[in-house]
């Protein structure tokens, strides 16, 4: 029997409500045979990239139309006689950006997608390999951190701020987190502070934030947002220390003062966790980097971003709140709903 699958298409690049659509077709009527596996989507994410790459401004291309999404999580629920590396009821994510997870079911070869440990959540699994790996990364990768260092970041509030806060947390280390100001500003103090944040203030706070690391001087510094925000992380560094730039949520040049970097011989890095999964998937790098993951999701140590459930019907909603909080795609929900019937 066919399987039929829903996805969002992407026909060509511009907004999302304007250029994405619901089609459903059918995967074709043969037996699985070879090394290709049949997977069915458990979940999938809208990150920052996506935004990007439905504007056409990711630098990983796409065939439009196309189907949209870089990250998310399936199980493999039928292989071909030639696959060895899965088996029927394994959780697999996308080995490569671009793979296209906006879809029910899939069918791909099988080193398309690499297995992720047993007995993790949906939510964990569709949300394992953009922000958590991104975290672990760049607290191993530029610095060599140890119990009772402090680590300083922007954009604490996001999936990767709230993961490096809760690693810190598992390995003795002490974050100092920047957020916006908003008007419930304490609230989302204290509810980082209940994942493990040991200082928390607001853009606004300046003051306050260099005055706290005088005498708590960050090794380390994370730049999600960029723009001139990257002056205070600067100026809270120590000498010898590390800014990695990961994103530019405030899509203004870095503002990077000569006297700063200069006199403070602060070493600039950045980071993209795609190139990083170019350069090293299948290693043992990868391999421990999953399971130490991996145990802290299932242990609670680390916990998945708090997120809003969808259906894929929903997307023009899920646009509009992803930079409010997190929008999760799940499969059961879409193949679910009673607007599919309304689908050719």
């Amino acid at each position: 029997m066919a399987t039929r699958r829903i996805f969002l298409e992407l026909s060509k690049h511009g907004p999302p409500a304007s250029v994405i659509s619901v089609r459903s077709s059918q995967l074709a009527d043969k037996p699985i045979t070879g090394s290709s596996v049949l997977l069915q989507f458990l979940a999938s994410a809208i990150n920052p990239s996506d935004y990007n790459q439905v504007e056409g401004k990711y630098p990983v291309p796409m065939d439009l139309p196309g189907i949209g999404g870089n990250e998310g999580s399936a199980r493999v629920i039928e292989v071909g006689e030639n696959v060895t590396s899965l088996k029927v009821g394994d959780t697999v994510i996308p080995s490569v950006a671009g793979f296209g997870t906006w879809t029910t079911h899939k069918v791909v070869d099988e080193r398309a997608v690499k297995k992720l440990p047993s007995g993790l959540s949906v939510a964990a699994s569709a949300m394992f390999a953009v922000n958590p790996c991104t975290a672990y990364r760049m607290l191993r990768d530029f610095k060599t951190l140890k119990p009772g260092d402090w680590v300083i970041q922007n954009g604490a509030t996001s999936g990767v701020g709230r993961a490096v806060i809760q690693m810190c947390k598992a390995e003795g280390v002490n974050t100092v987190n920047i957020i916006r100001d908003r008007d419930n500003s304490d609230q989302v103090k204290d509810e980082l502070k209940s994942i493990g944040a040991d200082a928390v203030f607001t853009v606004s706070e300046r003051q306050e934030l260099e005055t706290f690391c005088k005498t708590n001087t960050p090794q380390l510094a994370l730049n999600m947002v960029g723009g001139r925000e990257t002056i205070s992380l600067l100026k809270c560094l120590g000498h010898g220390s590390n800014l990695v730039t990961y994103g530019a949520m405030s899509n203004s040049p870095m503002s990077v003062p000569f006297g700063l970097m200069v006199f403070k011989d602060i070493t600039l890095n950045n980071y993209w966790m795609s190139r990083w999964t170019r350069e090293y998937a299948g290693t043992p790098a990868e391999g421990e980097m999953f399971e130490q993951i991996g145990d802290w999701f299932k242990s609670g140590v680390l916990t998945p971003t708090p997120h809003e459930e969808r259906s894929f019907f929903d997307y023009e909603d899920a646009f509009k709140s992803a930079f409010k909080r997190k929008q999760l795609f799940v499969g059961e929900r879409t193949l679910n709903d009673p607007r599919v019937d309304e689908l050719d």
